[in-house]
């Protein structure tokens, strides 16, 4: 069996050393092992426990009562966990969910307040990408259906640069204010659509499950709820109208702390490696 696949489902996320190297710690995200590696020993600290059960005052490892593999040790295949109780599946002794105090050169990995690495800019930026395109095709084709006056002042438009009427031009090109404020609404509304749909059911558009990212509230994991995703889509619906917002909007997590664009602050979401929990029931 792959070593993505052992008996982790129901493991809480956080480091764990890493099944395929047994010199790395790697982030389980809850759902899924993530991409996000780093060495259990400190580029500049000779030993280090990052990564070890804790031992007794006689150095040796104290027995696991519950029978419950630790999470610093890979979880062997078959290994039943799915199927322990509520109080076995607590964290056991020697689980990271955050980085440890005193291991600087972990905690400069960016993360949520839960110790959760935050997904790159790149990453968000190709993930844009991709959904802007799916977009482009089907929303385009949608609002373009949804506002015909747009479709006719364009073939006007056409016409009247062929017989040269330069009047008639300008009257158009005045004209188009209100259908071409329709479209921008009426793409707005079908992406609005496109990303409530993902974001409250899975937390990722197909942008996100491209490239192994989600969309999470900053305080707690999951999908999100409605009332969070529609407020995640107020920056992009004013950036409709205000010049430069959109793109202020997308470059804002390349400067901040907690690597956040302008929508994620007014809805107080994050977007992290990894997939989200699905919701209970």
């Amino acid at each position: 069996m792959p070593w993505h696949s052992w008996g982790m489902s129901q493991q809480p996320s956080g480091w764990y050393d890493d099944p395929s190297n047994t010199d790395m710690l790697r982030y389980w995200d809850g759902v899924s092992w993530t991409n996000h590696t780093a060495p259990k020993k400190s580029p500049t600290i000779a030993q280090s426990t990052i990564g070890l059960p804790h031992q007794n005052p006689q150095g040796q490892v104290p027995p696991d009562r519950t029978g419950v593999p630790t999470p610093t040790t890979p979880m062997p295949q078959g290994s039943g966990w799915q199927t322990q109780s509520p109080a076995q599946q607590q964290a056991p002794q020697g689980y990271y969910q955050q980085a440890p105090a005193n291991t600087q050169w972990m905690h400069n990995i960016k993360s949520t307040a839960d110790g959760v690495p935050l997904a790159s800019w790149g990453k968000r930026f190709a993930a844009w990408v991709i959904d802007g395109l799916i977009l482009a095709v089907v929303g385009g084709i949608i609002s373009w259906a949804a506002t015909p006056r747009l479709s006719e002042l364009f073939s006007q438009m056409v016409t009247a640069a062929q017989a040269g009427d330069q009047a008639r031009l300008v009257e158009i090109q005045n004209e188009l204010t209100g259908p071409a404020v329709q479209f921008s609404l009426f793409l707005w509304l079908v992406a609005t659509a496109y990303c409530l749909v993902f974001w409250t059911t899975v937390a990722q558009t197909p942008g996100k499950m491209a490239l192994g990212i989600s969309v999470r509230r900053a305080a707690e994991p999951g999908p999100l709820p409605l009332g969070t995703a529609v407020m995640r889509r107020l920056v992009p619906l004013a950036g409709q109208f205000v010049p430069f917002l959109s793109l202020l909007d997308g470059l804002w997590p390349l400067w901040d702390d907690k690597r956040q664009a302008l929508h994620d602050k007014v809805a107080s979401t994050q977007v992290v490696e990894g997939k989200q929990p699905r919701k209970q029931g």
